[in-house]
């Protein structure tokens, strides 16, 4: 298991860290579901501090900070929370005639906003298993979560300008993908531990399989 203060990797039925000396004796009982979120929520706001000052560069070592466990729940509110930037963004940029009404209507906006998270972690974990990386599904839920924020981000941004500025939105949605891909790759390599010339191939399949995944998804559920 790993700290929740520092981090740190520590034995399974250790009593306190050997880091920072953090006890666990009261830790025993089981986790509620709102202490889970809220210590999920903590993970996702240092993390994200740390990617907004160095969005590429700053990958592993948030990473490293979290260990897998928590990195799990952080990769899961970063796809939350690029969910939630493209629902802003439908709700800002699409007039109300030309989206779908009712609840029914906003299951499936939401339906919309919540595959690609989910096409894209399904992609990160094929390429980790295909290309013999390290690491488990929380390797994939923080790679992927991770790379997404820059388009939830620049969904809520091009929502606020709306269509009358469309080429500044053009330039922004240009920048998240760069962004994205950026971060895939060194995810990969840095926290996947897949050699650079693995990942030069995997980025561009994971592209291709994202789709593949959506379109099979989108079929079944709309």
């Amino acid at each position: 298991m790993f700290c929740s203060r520092c981090g740190t990797q520590i034995q399974d039925n250790s009593v306190s860290c050997s880091k920072c000396g953090m006890s666990f004796a009261a830790s025993n009982r089981p986790a509620l579901p709102a202490d889970k979120f809220k210590n999920a929520s903590t993970d996702a706001l240092r993390a994200f501090k740390t990617l907004a000052s160095d969005p590429v560069g700053g990958l592993s070592s948030a990473f490293e900070s979290l260990g897998q466990d928590r990195a799990l729940g952080v990769g899961m509110i970063f796809g939350a929370l690029f969910a939630l930037g493209v629902l802003l963004g439908v709700y800002r940029l699409v007039p109300v005639w030309g989206r779908p009404q009712g609840f029914g209507g906003f299951m499936r906006i939401l339906v919309v906003a919540v595959v690609p998270f989910l096409s894209l972690l399904g992609a990160t974990a094929l390429a980790r298993m295909a290309f013999r990386g390290n690491g488990g599904f929380g390797h994939d839920s923080f790679i992927a979560g991770t790379s997404l924020l820059p388009f939830g981000l620049g969904a809520i941004v091009a929502g606020i300008l709306g269509f009358g500025n469309m080429e500044v939105v053009a330039v922004l949605a240009l920048f998240a993908l760069c962004l994205n891909i950026l971060i895939i790759f060194t995810g990969l390599t840095r926290i996947s531990k897949v050699s650079e010339q693995s990942a030069t191939i995997a980025v561009p399949l994971m592209f291709l399989a994202s789709a593949w995944l959506s379109k099979i998804i989108y079929s079944a559920m709309l």
